[in-house]
């Protein structure tokens, strides 16, 4: 499966996704980190309750926002969507 089918056939599961929305572009890259079986994982933060994002590789990194890049149909980065709550750990 391509990423560009795999985003697709993502977003046709979706209810009601819209590509400006982060928190739809968020459920976008759960479901890639979950379906790819990436070691990167999305964690709640206990005293704000703020998601964040903890990348295992430069290669996932790349992945994740070539993926938030096609569900939102323009050039955009895991730190944008995540509005820099991004920990790497790499």
């Amino acid at each position: 499966m391509t990423l560009h089918k795999f985003v697709q056939d993502t977003i046709e599961s979706m209810k009601d996704f819209d590509p400006n929305n982060r928190d739809c572009l968020k459920k976008v890259i759960r479901i890639a980190i979950d379906d790819f079986k990436f070691s990167s994982q999305e964690k709640v933060e206990e005293l704000n309750g703020q998601e964040v994002l903890y990348i295992a590789s430069v290669v996932e990194e790349n992945l994740l926002s070539k993926i938030a890049t096609l569900a939102n149909e323009e050039e955009v980065s895991v730190e944008a969507v995540y509005e820099g709550h991004v920990v790497r750990k790499y």
